[in-house]
């Protein structure tokens, strides 16, 4: 969803975001090149993938070979990092997951201003290369963006939450999934992150229509009656979508495995997401009377 925008602006975070650092923390934290370099190069069992695959570029290959070297020394863990080249990574979302790592490594000295430093120069380079992604704090990450109008919606929807604890629950409740299933995906985080976003489409359209909760079906007629769709069947997407959240197995429900055609796939919560997440951007929009 966000593209390699941020792929290529990494050749700019040596400039924009670790030399200005390192020299700031030079004299308190001088091995935070190491530091920096450490999670980079060695990623534990259970942290996600970051770069490509063995043999894909010998330059990196000569870098994962040589990290004792690079964690030995901050001149040389200064020159490692200059070395990671966009390309490397397996993409931008990788390079999200690695800003954010980096952060919880941060988190190690124990420094409140070393960690207010590293979100201003990290904010400044989001806003810098206008990269469709916000930064969460607690724990701090970046939290991908839709794009273009679709980047609007998403905008709107977080003012519509903002005015109602319950849809502010149910707003993070579905970003929280989202990242997991980009961080970690699988079949479960992928169904976790299609309930929470149809919960978050339910919660909205009840509250635009002045419905009851758990009533996303009487909501849906009730704008379907009241004409607010360009005509039935634009309504009978969410419609399916709805129907399809509750009977495919282990979504909202148990469901039915005689409905199960495949096993989903990434780009299939993409979908279910655009169809709800857009539905609960718009739903008070299409509520209001029209002139």
């Amino acid at each position: 969803m966000t593209g390699d925008r941020l792929q290529a602006a990494w050749r700019y975070t040596g400039a924009e975001l670790w030399r200005p650092l390192f020299a700031q923390f030079a004299d308190a934290h001088p091995d935070l090149p190491v530091e920096i370099v450490r999670t980079l190069l060695v990623r534990p069992r259970g942290m996600a993938t970051i770069f490509v695959g063995a043999g894909r570029y010998p330059a990196l290959d000569a870098l994962r070979a040589d990290t004792a070297t690079y964690l030995d020394s901050v001149a040389d863990a200064r020159a490692a990092l200059r070395r990671i080249k966009p390309q490397f990574f397996v993409g931008g979302r990788a390079i999200a997951i690695l800003l954010a790592d980096i952060a919880v490594a941060l988190e190690e000295y124990g420094s409140p201003d070393l960690e207010a430093a590293y979100r201003t120069r990290l904010e400044q380079f989001v806003k810098r290369h206008t990269l469709p992604y916000r930064l969460d704090g607690a724990p701090l990450r970046l939290m991908p963006l839709l794009h273009g109008e679709l980047d609007g919606l998403y905008q709107s929807l977080l003012a519509r939450t903002a005015v109602s604890p319950q849809l502010q629950e149910a707003l993070a409740g579905f970003e929280n999934a989202w990242h997991r299933q980009s961080v970690d995906w699988s079949q479960i985080n992928a169904k976790e992150a299609i309930r929470t976003a149809s919960l978050l489409a339910e919660n909205m359209l009840v509250s635009a229509s002045a419905g009851q909760e758990n009533e996303f079906s009487r909501a849906l007629t009730r704008m379907r009656n009241g004409n607010r769709f360009p005509s039935n069947e634009f309504a009978n997407i969410f419609d399916r979508a709805y129907t399809f959240a509750n009977t495919y197995p282990n979504i909202r429900h148990p469901g039915n495995q005689a409905v199960v055609k495949r096993d989903l796939r990434r780009e299939d919560a993409v979908l279910a997401a655009l169809v709800f997440v857009g539905l609960s951007a718009c739903a008070h929009d299409l509520c209001e009377d029209v002139g």
